[in-house]
């Protein structure tokens, strides 16, 4: 038996590439195989509902928003040759023209080709050939965990690098691809650039790496730094934030040379001739990555790119305070990803735990002490923890910015994991004294069987996430069972199995945690058959220059659906359109409302942009230029004209002008668009309905006017004696329900709050309603009434018919302010009592609660009477 054992290993040791291959195989498909579970679509058991989330051949849609900007992008390119919708001439020359995004007039895409744009490409090129029926967005779906293969390689090869140890490298990877901070971003359907946010830094930090160990070969030295600065010109395309890496190698490469200059000398006694070969050695790779990068960099995009980059961080620091300087408010300041998150939530949130975060940086901090050599020789080694320092601290920097850069931190702090594994594995070859043998041995042992206790149920989940692609699922089965037996065979025949075995416990006890955590995983698609019904409507039912007007979250998603212009769109968020698509929402004043769509369908930011007529006028007030519009655009062009002249004293010439931009004679088509989740979010886009702009731009949002919805459990509705009777719980507790009573009459509506005594099921005590107004809509009927002119909230009821007797009733509380706005008009009314804005088309919205349909269309009729 032992010499089958023993020419089992001579055949590992003969075959090192082998094992080596196999290694990265594990890694590689592993990462593959945790994002590949969304395509299982373990969100739902419902195979109707899954239908719902996928196109007519089976798979799933993509998830989140920005992926279908890429998508519409990718698609351009793939059709025209170019990322535009159409080409258009400026400055000399024919651009790319985005016709959909920030409508009208749309934006030049000046960028280059995004590498997500070849790499979906590339894909649906090589599926497409094997099966017609794949689309660019299945292709699109599948680039990041297809990416993510090389999530862990770089991490293996740097970890063992320094520790010499596989198992280290393993350990490091493995958590790099199973992090929640990544997953999710980097997982099938995200077909967004958080992938490519993350692999040139990896690639370029190995790259460096590589070069730094073999300075003293020139011409190796110099491949893998050129290959480092080749990832780097390549980084422009991948990534508008391509810059951060360049600033972390190259602020490395600056201050290691200075170490070694002026710091070796003294501390380690380096004699000068020695210490000045090295920084021989030194110089081609520091230049060779700065300057080359930079030359590179401007040479294939323009200088203005590279500038632009060098800039890019001090913008950055003022991510947040855009408000100050543009007077407008700032939607970056409601984006979730975002919100600047608390220490807690960045420790919390990079690796998932606390504990593996401190396990990172104890790794970063002693990684400057290298044994990686023989047992006796120690040796210090700066240049890691140097490099892996500055990573984390500026990635760490970048997430008190907002939440969605936590995952820019996971990099560094896996590196550390991976390297404080392969210290402690080096450790344990080296001593063989009583501490090791009675305190370090039984905590790996207690920790491993804690961490398998709580892991277990998980483990079959863990080797097999999904078998969706079957060649990957059982490629990763096959390197996981080879190298298995490699490791069991090594142990038997070690001559220091406990070592041996100490060893992979601790991998276990810290990769199982993140593993498990990472199966099952799924992810809901935000576009659906639901929408998709409602979008092909527009598409091929409406103008060619119709305009959406929606709030900005989905607003990629109706561009690349309908190819019609968007008014606001993740692209546009941070614009004057904040405010003005918010108050066309939040304002009770149908006039207003339609003056907004009306201005900024046709002029888009013509009559509010900097250097324009009113901007001019109010000398770039946005409180007054804000205040005049808001005047003008409900009114009468002659109305509007008056106001302006007379009022304001602007000239004929400005006022006609201006009003070209306000109150145009032929104004572009527009439709409006609502959608259930629009009720949980009115804080946000309220907020901004109601923005006070004599308030400091200072203001906390929490000092600022907003609104809200609170929708309530089902009520009912039945006829007596004449009367139609509704019920409408509004609070309950362990003893009491207060319910709002409403009776229509004759036309008129009364409503009352009726308390219950749950336990003697009776009631015990009715009075007048305390909301400020009741709202009912039956049918074409729309009924309302005000109660408590001290009331805070007001009652909006929806009945929808049973049958001929009864009717089930949709009730919400909403905030006095929104109880007339036109979001509640048009969302749960549906337009009822709305002149020039009819709901045309509704159709079911399976993303959130709600009435169904959810998912509704409206037509804004501006008519000609705003033309005398």
């Amino acid at each position: 038996m032992r010499e089958v054992l023993e020419k089992i290993q001579g055949f590992f040791k003969r075959y090192k590439h082998l094992k080596l291959l196999l290694i990265l195989l594990l890694i590689g498909l592993m990462s593959f195989q945790l994002r590949a579970q969304p395509a299982d679509m373990g969100f739902t058991d419902n195979e109707l509902l899954k239908k719902v989330f996928s196109d007519e051949n089976g798979r799933m849609y993509l998830v989140a928003i920005d992926p279908y900007y890429y998508l519409r992008l990718t698609e351009n390119y793939y059709r025209h040759g170019h990322l535009g919708e159409t080409l258009k001439y400026i400055d000399g020359k024919w651009v790319p023209y985005d016709t959909c995004q920030y409508a009208p007039p749309g934006r030049p895409i000046t960028g280059p080709v995004p590498a997500i744009t070849y790499a979906t490409i590339a894909v649906y090129s090589i599926w497409h050939s094997l099966d017609p029926t794949v689309t660019l967005m299945n292709a699109a779906f599948w680039v990041p965990p297809l990416l993510s293969i090389l999530l862990g390689i770089p991490i293996f090869f740097i970890v063992r690098r320094v520790t010499r140890s596989n198992i280290a490298g393993i350990v490091g990877a493995l958590i790099m691809i199973s992090t929640p901070a990544l997953l999710y971003k980097t997982s099938a359907g995200f077909a967004d650039t958080p992938i490519f946010e993350i692999l040139p830094i990896l690639f370029i930090v190995w790259f460096i790496m590589e070069a730094l160990h073999n300075q003293r070969n020139l011409k190796l030295s110099l491949l893998y730094t050129f290959l480092a600065t080749l990832t780097m010109v390549l980084a422009p395309r991948m990534w508008v934030g391509w810059w951060y890496g360049y600033y972390v190698v190259a602020v490395f490469l600056i201050l290691y040379v200075l170490y070694t200059l002026l710091v070796s000398r003294y501390k380690d006694k380096i004699p000068l001739p020695l210490l000045v070969e090295d920084v021989k050695t030194l110089l081609p790779i520091a230049a060779t990555f700065i300057l080359g990068s930079a030359l590179l960099i401007s040479l294939l995009y323009g200088p203005d790119t590279f500038i632009g980059g060098i800039l890019s961080p001090f913008e950055f620091i003022k991510i947040k305070d855009v408000t100050k300087t543009t007077g407008w408010p700032n939607v970056f300041t409601t984006v979730a990803e975002l919100q600047t998150p608390t220490l807690e939530e960045i420790i919390n949130g990079a690796l998932g735990n606390p504990f593996l975060f401190i396990l990172g940086v104890l790794g970063i901090l002693t990684s400057f002490i290298s044994m990686r050599y023989e047992k006796e020789d120690i040796k210090i080694d700066l240049k890691y923890a140097l490099l892996l320092t500055i990573w984390l601290v500026a990635t760490f920097y970048a997430a008190t910015k907002g939440a969605r850069f936590i995952g820019l931190m996971v990099p560094p702090l896996c590196i550390g994991i991976g390297i404080l594994v392969g210290q402690l594995i080096n450790l344990i070859k080296r001593r063989e004294d009583e501490v090791i043998k009675w305190i370090f041995y039984p905590t790996v042992v207690i920790l491993f069987l804690y961490v398998l206790y709580r892991t277990f149920p998980e483990i079959p989940k863990i080797i097999l996430p999904t078998t969706y692609v079957p060649v990957v699922a059982y490629g990763f089965l096959l390197a996981l069972l080879v190298l298995t037996l490699y490791k069991l065979v090594d142990i038997v025949l070690s001559s220091n199995r406990i070592k041996e075995v100490m060893a992979i416990l601790l991998a276990l006890s810290l990769v199982l945690p993140t593993l498990a955590s990472a199966v099952p995983f799924y992810t809901v698609p935000t576009f659906n058959n639901g929408w998709k019904e409602g979008l092909d409507w527009i598409k091929n039912e409406t103008p060619n220059n119709t305009v959406i007007t929606c709030w900005w979250d989905n607003g990629h998603i109706y561009a690349w659906a309908t190819r019609k212009m968007v008014t606001f769109d993740g692209g546009s968020q941070n614009t004057p359109r904040a405010y003005w698509v918010g108050r066309a929402f939040a304002t009770s004043n149908e006039n207003l409302s339609v003056g907004i769509i009306r201005m900024l369908a046709t002029s888009g930011d013509k009559a509010f942009e900097r250097g324009g007529i009113l901007m001019n006028y109010t000398h770039n007030n946005v409180s007054k230029t804000v205040k005049i519009l808001n005047e003008i655009l409900p009114l009468s062009r002659s109305e509007a004209y008056r106001i302006l002249t007379e009022r304001y004293h602007l000239s004929e010439r400005d006022a006609r002008t201006l009003l070209n931009y306000t109150h145009p004679e032929d104004p572009n088509p527009d439709y409006l668009i609502t959608y259930n989740r629009m009720t949980d979010i009115a804080p946000v886009w309220s907020m901004f309905g109601f923005w006070n702009f004599d308030l400091p731009p200072e203001t906390p949002i929490y000092q600022r006017e907003k609104g809200f919805y609170v929708r309530l459990p089902g009520g009912d509705g039945f006829p007596v004696n004449r009367s139609l009777v509704v019920r409408v719980p509004v609070e309950t507790s362990n003893n009491y329900m207060v319910v709002n009573l409403i009776v229509i009459r004759n036309n008129t509506l009364y409503s009352s709050d009726v308390v219950y005594d749950l336990n003697r099921n009776r009631v015990i005590n009715e009075r007048t309603t305390g909301f400020h107004k009741v709202v009912v809509k039956k049918g074409d009927k729309l009924y309302q009434r005000v109660f408590s002119e001290n009331g805070t909230y007001s009652l909006i009821v929806r009945l929808e018919p049973i049958n001929n007797e009864t009717y089930m009733a949709y009730a919400w509380i909403s905030t006095r302010n929104l109880e007339d706005s036109i979001y509640t008009k048009l969302h749960f009314l549906d337009a009822s009592g709305l002149k020039h804005i009819k709901l045309v088309k509704a159709s079911w919205d399976p993303t959130h609660p709600g009435v169904q349909p959810g998912f509704k269309i409206y037509k804004v009729d501006y008519g000609k009477d705003y033309l005398n």
